[in-house]
Order: C-alpha cells, then structure tokens, then sequence
C-alpha cells in the first residue's frame, strides 16, 4: 500500500464500504500532522506568547526584524509542523528562565506583573514547571529527548550555578548518555 490514499478509498475503508463523492480529493495521511491535544495546544499558545513578549518587550526585537518571532515560529509551524514548533518554545521558554535566573526577586516581582497584566503565564510560574520537569528527569536517571537535553546541559554548562559537584557529575552523566544515544545510527 502506498503512501497517498485518495480520500475516497480512505473514507470508503472508514464508512464499511459505502462510496464517497466521485470529487474527493486524494490527500497524503502520512504527510498531514496530527493536531496537537488540547493541553499542548495551551501550552503552544501560552509560550509563544511568552516568547514573543520576551523578544518584542524585553529584548526590543523590531516587529518587522527577521527574528521577529511570530514568522520564526509560523516557518517552523509550515516546514516541521506544530509538535516541533512547540519543541522549540519550550527550549526557548528555558533559555529565557535561565537568563534571569540571576535577577533579584523586586525585578521577577515587577516582571510578573507585566507578564500577567498582558496575559502571559509569569516567569515565577515558568521557573516552577522548570523546576519540575528538573526533577522528573534526574528521578527518572535519563533524558528523553532534546528539550530535557538543553535544560540539563545548560545546568551542568553554568559554572556560575550553585550545584553540587556530585549532582553536576551526575547531569553531566546523563547528558553525556544522551549524547551517545543521539549519535546513534
């Protein structure tokens, strides 16, 4: 069996034989991304908004700039699809809570408040799911994919971090595991 079904054999095999309308189009399944669930969707919405308010309101990234993140992440969406895209903000949701991981509590504080007053998840809320995912993976003793990856790594890569040198080994354990497991034909 190919990999296109035309959507009337497809919707034949779907309806217990009854045929469809002599136009239905012949579609590609393999090709076409499922949606993402509900609880993805949210989280897809929640941290582009993020991200797009860190680069236009933070970082001051002009709207018509290259990097400007709503096309960014629309040419992700198109070329690689949604499931991808979101992949992409949560590394860059990282990035960004690793960036002020620095800051005094007055400016999280203040910048909370901007967040929420544009309808935008906080970072003190980010730096919490942070932490979670954190500790899932360290419980769990082994990354599962690239977003786990650059969340442990850039831990065991910032030197200016508080961790243990016994906890930093073992990060540096698991990343490197990761790595292997990545290079892997």
């Amino acid at each position: 069996m190919g990999d296109i079904y035309s959507a009337g054999r497809l919707a034949s095999r779907m309806t217990g034989g009854r045929r469809p309308a002599a136009d239905t189009p012949d579609i590609n399944i393999f090709a076409m991304p499922r949606p993402l669930s509900a609880d993805r969707e949210r989280e897809f919405q929640e941290l582009f908004a993020l991200v797009d308010f860190w680069a236009t309101h933070v970082k001051k990234t002009a709207p018509n700039s290259q990097n400007n993140m709503a096309d960014v992440c629309a040419n992700i969406v198109q070329q690689h699809g949604r499931s991808k895209a979101l992949e992409g903000l949560r590394m860059a949701a990282n990035d960004i809570i690793e960036e002020l991981s620095d800051i005094p509590s007055e400016e999280v504080a203040s910048l909370d408040e901007s967040m929420l007053a544009s309808g935008l998840v906080t970072l003190s809320e980010l730096r919490r799911r942070y932490a979670s995912s954190y500790k899932r993976i360290v419980k769990r003793g082994h990354i599962r994919n690239d977003t786990e990856y650059y969340l442990i790594n850039g831990i065991v890569v910032d030197l200016a971090k508080a961790v243990p040198d016994a906890e930093r080994r073992e990060l540096q354990r698991l990343t490197e595991a990761y790595e292997a497991m990545a290079r892997r034909p």
